[in-house]
């Protein structure tokens, strides 16, 4: 009978430690493939967060922002829970942009050619440039604890994600530079210059067409929506013309 005892013991004890080992094991692969997981949201986050801020802020912002999003949380930690995964330093970010390869190329200056001529005709120019295709990775370096069991004590694996995305360069700066660029297309934006010898003609026009006195040449105001567009009523008219 002792024996019998004896032997279930050991049996137990090798069994609990077989059943700990793979518990470890599978939280443990759980827990890089959710490494993995975060570093293909993140890589497609930094994509498009990449083309909204384009020539905005540098690698480094955008590195840090993609990081505290999806890797700074308490939830990344080991089978054991003594230390994390990885941090937000662990996050490396790495992009460039070039112009689009292939026929995308081709088909960017055959559409935009036209708009440059216009707007070099009228004397604004079109800053349009073909450097909107944008590639990079984004690595997640897991790191391993000595609170763990071989081979997660000094596994650390890393997680390469890759990223491209094919954009454009319309965003501009503000609503001053889309004036600008827009202005070019504009063709009253000629007779901009001639507004000193207009303005005094409209004060007796403007005694048949009040309008008249309203009117400015080539105005754009990509800032303002005219109240027409949100509502019943007048749309506001700028007090004067810029």
């Amino acid at each position: 009978m002792t024996r019998v005892c004896g032997q279930s013991m050991v049996e137990f004890s090798a069994g609990v430690a077989v059943l700990g080992m793979l518990t470890l094991g599978t939280i443990s692969v759980a827990g890089l493939q959710e490494v993995q997981r975060r570093g293909i949201i993140a890589a497609r986050e930094a994509a498009h967060q990449g083309e909204w801020v384009r020539g905005r802020s540098g690698t480094a912002s955008l590195r840090e922002q993609v990081s505290r999003a999806h890797f700074d949380d308490a939830s990344l930690t080991n089978a054991t829970g003594s230390d994390r995964i990885l941090r937000p330093a662990d996050i490396e970010l790495t992009n460039q942009d070039a112009g689009a390869p292939g026929r995308g190329a081709a088909a960017f200056t055959f559409l935009l050619q036209p708009l440059r001529t216009a707007g070099g005709f009228l004397g604004r120019g079109f800053d349009l440039e073909d450097e909107g295709f944008q590639t990079g990775i984004v690595s997640a370096i897991a790191r391993g604890s000595p609170r763990m069991p071989e081979p997660f004590d000094t596994l650390q694996p890393r997680f390469d994600q890759p990223f491209a995305l094919l954009g454009d360069d319309w965003s501009a700066s503000g609503p001053s530079h889309a004036a600008r660029r827009a202005g070019g297309l504009v063709p009253t934006h000629m007779l901009a210059p001639v507004s000193a010898i207009w303005r005094p003609l409209a004060a007796p026009l403007a005694l048949f067409e009040p309008s008249l006195r309203e009117l400015c040449f080539g105005l754009i105001e990509p800032d303002r929506v005219p109240e027409d567009r949100l509502g019943p009523g007048v749309a506001q008219r700028p007090a004067a013309c810029p």
